[in-house]
């Protein structure tokens, strides 16, 4: 099946940028759209076509790729006007929602004559400007194929893991994982603090030891200095750590990890760290 040169995307925040560089850089033909204008005239210079409204994007893509907030942003773009102009578009959800709102979508889509897939991303600011995000599909086999050229671009690998909802899913028990451990890291680098330990021991010792991991890897550093700039905001980590529980508690489970993981990252962004890194929960675990 022949590869789509041409794309729309809809967009342009922290991950929306980098990775619509990364298309334009290979080739591919990019049409943009972003509520917030001023954030298309860098990607115009590198060649992509900016569209002053939503119709006019929709109308010359056959498909299209969603890059924003959240399930209520979804809902405000795929407005009564726009979802007139959808049969026989297909529209690709990359952004992180739960599976029962990607599922909603889906469903809204499909009455309108359109096709619908979801691609949500494991990976923050570097791996998208790098092309090694993880892309986790969820969707028809045939409209992933035709896809897979410029996932090629975005990340490293792509994992279909069943019809909509399951790549959200992944996300889900990805981005679990990462408020977990950010959560336990965070605590143990409190606690050695606690018993007067040297920092840069402890992080040698931690990297030596079977808890070691990519993640404490990356982040070491910003558990040494103490200080947190964002390649993954918390704040985005606990509207994720909230759509699990949330799912969860629907299907009637308890999963207490997720659980006290969500609870602390909320406590951190009421305390004003939201727009720290994901390893910043440490501060307001530090303050408590």
């Amino acid at each position: 099946m022949q590869s789509y040169s041409k794309i729309g995307w809809i967009g342009l925040g922290q991950m929306g940028v980098p990775m619509v560089t990364r298309l334009l850089d290979n080739g591919l033909e990019v049409g943009i759209y972003n509520r917030s204008p001023e954030k298309t005239q860098a990607l115009q210079e590198k060649g992509a076509t900016a569209y002053p409204d939503l119709a006019a994007l929709i109308q010359n893509h056959e498909v299209i790729f969603l890059m924003v907030s959240d399930y209520a942003a979804i809902c405000d773009i795929l407005n009564e006007d726009v979802r007139a102009l959808l049969p026989g578009k297909i529209i690709i959800n990359m952004s992180t929602i739960a599976p029962s709102e990607n599922l909603a979508v889906q469903q809204l889509v499909e009455a309108a004559g359109g096709r619908f897939a979801e691609a949500p991303v494991s990976g923050s600011v570097v791996p998208a400007t790098n092309g090694t995000l993880l892309i986790l599909f969820g969707g028809d086999a045939d409209i992933l194929a035709p896809l897979q050229q410029a996932f090629s671009f975005l990340g490293k690998k792509t994992f279909h893991f069943g019809g909509v909802g399951k790549g959200s899913g992944a996300k889900l028990v990805l981005n679990s994982l990462l408020g977990i451990f950010g959560e336990a890291y965070s605590e143990a680098m409190l606690m050695a603090r606690q018993f007067e330990i040297d920092t840069d021991t402890m992080i040698e010792a931690i990297g030596g030891s079977a808890m070691d991991s990519p993640m404490f890897q990356t982040k070491k550093s910003l558990w040494a200095e103490e200080t947190f700039p964002a390649a993954f905001m918390l704040k985005h980590a606990s509207k994720d750590l909230n759509l699990a529980c949330a799912e969860m508690a629907e299907a009637k489970r308890s999963l207490p990890a997720v659980e006290t993981a969500a609870e602390s990252y909320r406590s951190a962004v009421a305390a004003g760290f939201g727009e720290a890194d994901v390893s910043g929960v440490y501060l307001d675990l530090k303050q408590r």
